[in-house]
């Protein structure tokens, strides 16, 4: 195995920006498909003609999709190119883009087009998988290596907006007033798959002409060895502690995150506050997080360390958790929300950051390292929030979720406890002290 050269050795290119942007455009508008429903519920059913549960399973089949490939797709991104991965996941997000978009113009029943819906959320949750499976492949072929925990704050910021802006978006481009007519309804449905559509379309363009697997010369140490088969993968991933705990992490993470969101409406309710208002609230985590995401992991570049920012992750959700939950009080609801995002929603840059940085798998398998843990992650978005339910009491014709709240509060405790005892840190300081010794 070849010596690897200093990092003064290495060119940065300028264009490493241009790829970030077409990439960060894909994984931003990613969201934006399987949220064409979720904001508009009521009057898909009404357009459609379908029941509640087929309308909340549109929005919901997507992200199942990546349980079952993002370990796949982070695969083929290390043994093919991150662009060869990522570029078949825009092509299935554009397929699916284009096929809703022309569907209600081809079929007048409403079932008929819900099953077409169906199918083609399925393809792009699979193509979203295999994008976002590469979100530090990217940054391990672009950036220098003191620069990639701002790659990975870069693109999962991308992540992030794509879900802050799809939700308003999609109401607004719908412009469904509330009992509308099947026929308005349908037409404002139309009129966001279109749009969605076009946006895809435009954005998979921009993609195929402008992305770039690498730069002329490496910008940092990327050994290329021979293709490793994902079963071998597993193996050197699981084998080591570290990997195992940020597993935990990212189980955590994902179902703090998407269970306050997701229950946040009842939660407030209990405290006698309005649906509106939970909504501000839930925002509120995300903006924190998109924040976070684009200071964080460059800060912890600075410094030089990756660990005790997660550790600060969980310290801090932790008692936000326990403050949204049991004091009703709108200040502190927000400003807690957003505390407990600006510090929680970075821990998944940063932990892909750790995966790339690691003896044991390092640049090579990064990408197959972060769909594992993304397919983890959303085992836990999915499965947490109904774990939630065993907790909650009905009391007075409301639900309280304050057990459930001290079970995700459990989680990052657990959390936590694991990066103290089993995460190495792998941060630019360790690797001088390395050096130097």
């Amino acid at each position: 195995m070849s010596a690897i050269p200093e990092e003064s050795e290495y060119k940065v290119y300028g264009y490493r920006w241009v790829v970030t942007a077409v990439f960060g455009l894909v994984l931003l508008v990613q969201a934006f498909l399987w949220l064409s429903f979720a904001p508009i519920e009521t009057a898909v059913e009404t357009a459609l003609g379908v029941s509640t549960t087929q309308v909340r399973l549109l929005a919901l089949v997507g992200p199942f999709m990546f349980i079952l490939v993002s370990s796949y797709a982070g695969s083929l991104g290390d043994n093919k190119g991150w662009k060869f991965s990522a570029g078949i996941g825009t092509v299935m997000l554009v397929i699916a883009g284009i096929v809703k978009a022309v569907t209600p113009h081809v079929i007048d029943s409403g079932t008929a087009q819900w099953w077409v819906y169906l199918f083609m959320q399925v393809l792009g949750g699979m193509g979203a998988a295999f994008a976002l499976a590469n979100l530090s492949k990217m940054p391990i072929k672009w950036y220098p290596e003191k620069q990639r925990a701002l790659g990975n704050g870069l693109t999962t910021m991308s992540m992030y907006l794509g879900t802050a802006i799809g939700l308003p978006l999609v109401t607004a481009i719908a412009g469904i007033p509330e009992g509308a007519s099947q026929q308005v309804a349908q037409n404002g449905l139309n009129n966001v798959l279109l749009v969605m559509g076009i946006i895809m379309a435009v954005t998979g363009v921009l993609f195929f002409v402008f992305a770039k697997e690498s730069p002329p010369t490496p910008a940092g140490p990327m050994e290329e060895l021979a293709n490793v088969p994902l079963r071998e993968a597993f193996g050197t991933l699981f084998r080591s502690n570290t990997f195992r705990a940020l597993c935990i992490v990212s189980l955590a993470g994902y179902g703090v995150y998407i269970g306050m969101t997701v229950t946040m409406e009842k939660i407030m309710q209990y405290h006698g506050f309005t649906t509106s208002f939970a909504s501000l609230v839930a925002a509120g985590i995300t903006v924190g997080g998109i924040i976070g995401a684009g200071l964080i992991p460059p800060y912890s570049e600075k410094v030089g360390v990756r660990k005790p920012f997660l550790i600060l992750a969980g310290s801090v959700a932790v008692p936000a958790l326990l403050i949204i939950a049991f004091v009703g009080n709108k200040p502190l609801d927000v400003g807690f929300g957003i505390l407990m995002g600006f510090f929680l929603l970075p821990a998944l840059p940063v932990t892909f950051t750790i995966v790339g940085e690691m003896e044991e798998i390092g640049p090579r398998l990064a990408a197959t390292g972060v769909g594992t843990l993304l397919a983890v992650g959303s085992i836990g978005s999915a499965g947490i929030p109904l774990l939630m339910e065993v907790f909650a009491r009905k009391v007075d014709g409301l639900t309280d979720y304050r057990w459930a709240i001290l079970f995700l509060a459990a989680l990052a405790i657990i959390a936590v406890v694991g990066v103290v005892f089993f995460v190495r840190e792998t941060g630019p300081k360790r690797k001088e002290a390395q050096k130097a010794a």
